[in-house]
Order: structure tokens, then sequence, then C-alpha cells
């Protein structure tokens, strides 16, 4: 049988990580040592250590465990990549882990964000606050930045993400994306986008200048398209690109068709907050016409019974002034199931006190 040497026992305790305290105490008996790496006080016997091949300081072993739990649970990069891009944000620098902010580029807005991994992809929430709809943001520079675009609001900041009835300063046509979609989208406006190609959109446009094409599209926008002014029933064929010009059907002159002339009639203007919107029109004593403006959120501004002639000469009077101005149309055929938003004109166009005018000075002529 070996003889036992305390000193080399005590010197392998040392190679392994631990100053022993106390002479040799016996193989499975408790050594008293100190930690070289942490400086804490190790009580592991010789054969644990040496036989064992266990670490002498429980502290360190602690540490060793959990570095390794934290290796296991550790998000591997291209697993965090994957993760994050379903948050349709595109990373900008490797993965930093999940206690840093990782710099990202939302593809909605454009915008460099710093997101928190875990805060995205373990709880659920959005990358990029400017899209939340909750992140701030002045009126003022809302509405510059549509401008921008080159589309012009007709109604308050509604949020990032709310249709926000604008119109197109190319076609002039009214559209409503959201400044998200703004911000996103190539094409700003949905007929520009689409006007000399597809049929559908073109037709669009004719029955928004209130024209109803009567062939199918010509397949440009300089071809003549027959079509008829809805508002009278009269037959015209101006080119696409003149519609989109003008923005108004080209036949000014009107039958009004269930009107009576020969009956007192209202020359009634209405607003419609909602479409930013104001609109002149007549109708006989007696009937449902006002009534029907009113349930689709119109307001009656003024209203003035006269002879029935006189009425449809006095709105003749403010729709070609309208004409004459250029002005486009305030409403679209979807907005006014009822009828009547070739009679119209937006607000921002036409204030409320120019309209107001429009309205008196077209009573007084008639008068």
């Amino acid at each position: 049988m070996s003889r036992i040497d305390p000193i080399a026992r005590a010197q392998q305790m040392r190679d392994a990580g631990t100053e022993p305290q106390i002479p040799y105490p016996g193989a499975d008996k408790r050594w008293p040592g100190i930690c070289h790496k942490v400086g804490h006080i190790t009580l592991s016997s010789y054969t644990s250590v040496i036989t064992r091949k266990q670490g002498p300081c429980f502290i360190c072993g602690q540490i060793a465990s959990s570095r390794a739990a934290a290796a296991k649970r550790r998000v591997k990069p291209e697993t965090a990549v994957a993760n994050i891009r379903k948050a349709n944000v595109e990373p900008l620098e490797p993965f930093p882990g999940t206690q840093e902010k990782w710099r990202c580029r939302c593809n909605a807005c454009g915008q460099e964000i710093d997101v928190w991994y875990s805060s995205v992809v373990y709880n659920g929430n959005g990358a990029c606050f400017d899209c939340s709809g909750t992140a701030p943001l002045d009126p003022a520079a809302a509405r510059a930045e549509m401008l921008a675009f080159g589309l012009e609001p007709l109604v308050p900041y509604p949020g990032v993400n709310e249709p926000w009835r604008s119109r197109c300063l190319t076609c002039r046509l009214i559209v409503d994306p959201s400044l998200t979609n703004a911000r996103k989208t190539k094409h700003k406006c949905r007929y520009c986008a689409k006007r000399a190609t597809d049929p559908a959109t073109a037709r669009k446009i004719m029955e928004a200048a209130g024209l109803e094409p009567l062939d199918p599209f010509p397949g440009g926008v300089k071809a003549p398209w027959r079509a008829k002014h809805i508002t009278c029933g009269k037959e015209v064929s101006p080119t696409l690109d003149k519609v989109i010009q003008k923005r108004r059907a080209p036949c000014i002159h009107c039958a009004q068709y269930g009107f009576q002339p020969d009956k007192p009639g209202y020359l009634y203007l209405l607003v419609n907050p909602a479409l930013a919107a104001a609109k002149i029109g007549i109708c006989n004593e007696g009937t449902d016409r006002l009534r029907s403006h009113e349930r689709n959120g119109w307001t009656t501004v003024e209203k003035e019974l006269l002879d029935g002639h006189l009425a449809a000469k006095a709105e003749d009077l403010v729709l070609e002034r309208w004409a004459e101005l250029d002005l486009p149309y305030g409403a679209t055929r979807d907005d006014m199931p009822q009828g009547g938003w070739t009679e119209t004109v937006a607000l921002v166009d036409r204030g409320i006190g120019e309209v107001l005018t429009d309205y008196k000075w077209a009573v007084e002529s008639c008068h």
C-alpha cells in the first residue's frame, strides 16, 4: 500500500483551484480552502475534487451552471433575424442579444428604430412606435408630409393609420390613404398609378367626373371616349386626359330632372364636415330631397324659397362660377348614394365664406 503524501495532495488541491487552509484531514473529509477565482471559502473533500473531478468551489460551480443554462437558452442570430422580420422590420446590425437594443429599419415607414427583441417577439408588441398609431405627431407636420407626397388633405389629421381624405394634386381626384400607407407606397394616388392602363380605374375617373362611359375604355388617355353626362343625359366624347385635367364633365348646362320649374322650389346650400365639402342644390317644396341629404351627413346652411325657374337659374349661376374657377368636385359618387355629388365643391378649394357669398350672389341675381 502506497504511503499518502499530504504535501502532494495539498498541491493537487491548489492545482484544482483552491488553497488549503488546514493540513490534510483525510480523503473524504471536508478540506477548508480559499477559491483562487472568487476568494470564497471552499469545503470540498480531496475525493470529490481530485478523484471525482468535481470543482472545489460551490459558488464557481453555480456560476458555471448558470452560464451553461444561459448559453442553452441564448437565441441564435439566424433565429432572431427570422423572428424580427416577422414584425416587418429589417435588422441594420448583427443581433446584440435579448438584453440590448437592436438597430433596425421599419419596412412600413422607412425610419430607423431601436427594437427590444423580447418586447416584440415574446410580448407581441409592435416594433415601430411611429407606426403603432400611438406616437404623437404634430398635425401640421403630418399635413406637410402629405403635401410633399402630392396629396392635399381635405379634413383634419385623423392619425397615422387612419384613412385621410385627400386630393391628389396631379389628377385632382379624391383618395383616402393613411399616412402610413402613403409613406410606404410608390404611387400615392391609386388613380394616377393605373389610369393609363387599367380600364376599371379609367371608368372610375369618368364616373367621378359625372360621366357614364357608353363604350369600353379606348386604351389610352388621348383617345375620345363616348359617354353620357350623368346629370343631364347628354352624350359627349371627351378624352380621359381632358377629363383628368378639367376634373369636370364637359357639359355645364344641365336639365334638372325630377325638379319642376313651374312650381316653387328651394335653393339650398349644404355642408358635410366629414367630407369637408359644400353642396348647392334645388328641390321643390314638399319633397324629401333635403332630408335625404341630411340623413347622409349633410347639414343645411342656407335655404331660400323661390319661383322654380328662378331657383334653377340660381343653381346654374353657382355651378357656372365653380366651373369657371375650375374647381373639382368635393365628393365622389360613393360618398353620396343619394346622388348630387356633381354639385359639390371641396371647402379647401372654396371656403365656407366664399360659398356663402356665391349662394347669396346667386339669390340676389334672381330677385
